[in-house]
C-alpha cells in the first residue's frame, strides 16, 4: 500500500511538473507560484520593511507581484506614521493590474516616494514611484522605462486609441503625470530592454517634484535678450530690473531691503561721470543652517547699443540671469539646508562694480558666506563644454561637481582657468563677478564657457545659443548646488 501511495505521489508530481513545463504561464497565477518562479529566475518578490523605530519610512525591494497590494495595505493599516516609501531595488512588476491598484493606494495615503543612493527602479516599479505626492531621486540613483508586450503583440502594435493603452493613460492622468510620458516610454526601449532616464528626461516629464522649469528658462533668456531690452546697459536697464524684481516677488523670495534693491554708484572710467546702478538681492532661509549662506550670482547688465546696433547679450549674460531666476524658483519649493542669497549683479561689464559693492556692503556678515557660485555665459558652446572654475583653489568642490557630472550626459565638464601657474589658459578668478569674492577669500565657483564669435558682438542673439546644452548646464548647476548644500558644507 505504501509503495502504491508513493507511486501515485510521484505520478501526480510528474503531472504537475509537466503542466508547468507545457504551460509556464500557470506559474504566474498564484502568489506562491509567482514567488517560486521569481526565485527560479534569480529575483525576489517585493517585500516591505522598516529600518528605524520611528517607522516613518517604509522600505521596499523586489518585483511587484499579485500579493503586493495586500501586503502594502496591511502594513499601511498597521503603521499610520508612514510618510515615505523608499524604493531601494524594484525591477518591475509581473502583475500590472495589482501594481496600478497598489500604486493608487500609495497616492490615497499621501505618501512620498524616494529612490535612495545606489537605488534603482524600472518598468512597473517606475509606475509605482510616480504615485508619490512628492517624488525624489538621489543623484546616483537610476530610473528605468521601456515598452510593454503581451503574448503575441507589443504596445506599439495597437493604435493610439486602443483600449490596451487606456489603463496606463488614465493612471498617469490620475497621478498628474503628462500623458506624453507614456508614449515616450514606448519609444525609449523595447520590452526586453531598459532605458535609464537622463536628468533632462526626468525633468521634462515631471517625474520628480519639484522640477526645473526649463521652458521658462528659455523664455526668460529670450525675453531678456530681445530688442525691447536694448542690450541692458548699466544705467539704462530698468526693464531688466523690473522683470527680475517681479520674478523675485512671484517666487516669494525674502528681501534684505525695500523691493530687493541694493543701489550704488560708480565713476565711469572713460567719461568720469557718476553712474547709478542697482543690484537685486533676494534670499531663501535654509532649514538646517539658516545663518550660513551660499550666494548664487549672475550679472544681468550687458553693453547696450553701440553705433546704433543693439548688442542683446543672449549668452552674456541673459543666460546666467535666467538660470538664476529658474534656480530661485526651484529652491523656493525645494528648501535647501543652507540659506541661499540670489544676487542679480549690475555693472559687471563696466568693471565688476555690482559684486564689488555687494562684498563691501554685504547684507549678512562675510564670515557667514560659505560659498559663491557664479554663472557667466552658459548657453553657447557647440562642443557642449562647460568650465567649472575655482576648484584649483577649492578642491573639495571638484569632488562634488565630479560626483554629479557623470549623471548629466552629452555635457563635457572641464576644469581650469583657475591655476595662476598654467600659462596655457587665461586666469578667470578675477574676470567675472566671482573676482570680488575671491579677493575677500570667500570660496567661489564659476560656471562659464570659453569665448565664442558672439562674445561682445551684436551676433550674441538668442537664435545663436544652444538650448539643449544650456538646459543640461542648468541641471548640472542645480545638482551641484544640492550636492554641496547637503554633503560638503557645514
Amino acid at each position: 500500500m505504501k509503495k502504491v501511495l508513493i507511486g501515485i505521489g510521484v505520478f501526480l508530481l510528474l503531472i504537475v511538473i509537466g503542466i508547468f513545463f507545457l504551460f509556464p504561464q500557470i506559474l504566474f497565477i498564484f502568489p506562491f507560484t509567482q514567488k517560486w518562479a521569481l526565485e527560479l529566475e534569480g529575483e525576489q518578490a517585493a517585500t516591505f520593511y522598516f529600518k528605524n523605530e520611528a517607522k516613518d519610512s517604509l522600505y521596499m525591494k523586489g518585483v511587484i507581484y499579485s500579493n503586493t497590494y495586500n501586503e502594502l495595505t496591511k502594513v499601511l493599516q498597521e503603521n499610520s506614521s508612514i510618510t515615505t516609501l523608499v524604493m531601494e531595488e524594484v525591477p518591475g512588476s509581473i502583475d500590472d493590474e495589482v501594481n496600478l491598484i497598489a500604486s493608487k493606494e500609495i497616492r490615497k495615503h499621501n505618501l512620498n516616494t524616494y529612490i535612495p543612493n545606489n537605488g534603482w527602479v524600472a518598468s512597473g516599479g517606475t509606475d509605482m514611484f510616480l504615485a508619490g505626492v512628492q517624488r525624489n531621486i538621489a543623484l546616483n540613483a537610476r530610473l528605468g522605462v521601456h515598452s510593454w508586450a503581451g503574448l503575441d503583440k507589443v504596445a506599439k502594435d495597437f493604435p493610439k486609441d486602443a483600449e490596451e493603452h487606456k489603463k496606463y493613460l488614465n493612471y498617469y492622468k490620475e497621478m498628474d503625470i503628462p500623458t506624453d510620458f507614456y508614449w515616450y516610454t514606448l519609444d525609449a526601449a523595447p520590452a526586453e530592454s531598459i532605458h535609464w532616464m537622463t536628468p533632462l528626461e526626468i525633468n521634462k516629464y515631471d517625474v520628480v517634484t519639484p522640477t526645473l522649469d526649463l521652458s521658462e528658462l528659455l523664455a526668460t533668456q529670450k525675453q531678456l535678450a530681445s530688442d525691447e531690452f536694448a542690450g541692458r546697459a548699466v544705467g539704462k536697464n530698468q526693464k531688466a530690473q523690473k522683470l527680475i524684481r517681479n520674478r523675485f516677488q512671484q517666487i516669494g523670495l525674502q528681501s534684505f531691503s525695500e523691493n530687493y534693491e541694493q543701489p550704488f554708484t560708480f565713476q565711469n572710467e572713460k567719461t568720469k561721470r557718476t553712474v547709478n546702478a542697482t543690484n537685486l538681492i533676494g534670499y531663501i532661509k535654509g532649514k538646517k543652517y539658516p545663518n550660513h549662506y551660499i550666494v548664487i550670482g549672475a550679472h544681468y547688465d550687458h553693453v547696450g547699443i553701440i553705433k546704433d546696433t543693439i548688442y542683446n547679450g543672449a549668452d552674456d549674460n541673459a543666460s546666467g540671469t535666467s538660470a538664476l531666476l529658474t534656480l530661485a524658483k526651484y529652491f523656493s519649493k525645494k528648501i535647501p539646508d543652507h540659506s541661499i542669497i540670489f544676487a542679480a549683479f549690475d555693472a559687471e561689464e563696466s568693471g565688476l562694480w555690482g559684486s564689488k559693492y555687494f562684498v563691501d556692503n554685504p547684507p549678512v556678515s562675510l564670515k557667514d558666506i560659505q560659498l559663491n557660485i557664479n554663472f557667466d555665459m552658459i548657453s553657447r558652446n557647440p562642443k557642449n563644454e562647460i568650465y567649472a572654475v575655482g576648484t584649483y583653489q577649492y578642491p573639495k568642490f571638484k569632488v562634488a561637481i565630479d560626483s554629479v557630472a557623470k549623471y548629466v550626459p552629452f555635457l563635457q565638464v572641464s576644469f581650469g582657468h583657475d591655476n595662476p601657474n598654467d600659462t596655457t589658459k587665461d586666469f578667470w578668478m578675477r574676470s567675472s563677478d566671482n573676482g570680488p569674492f575671491f579677493e575677500k577669500n570667500i570660496p567661489n565657483i564659476t560656471f562659464s564657457e570659453e569665448d565664442h564669435p558672439g562674445y561682445h558682438h551684436h551676433s550674441d542673439d538668442f537664435e545663436n545659443t544652444n538650448p539643449e546644452f544650456y538646459k543640461n548646464v542648468v541641471i548640472l548647476i542645480k545638482n551641484t548646488i544640492q550636492q554641496i548644500d547637503q554633503n560638503i558644507l557645514d
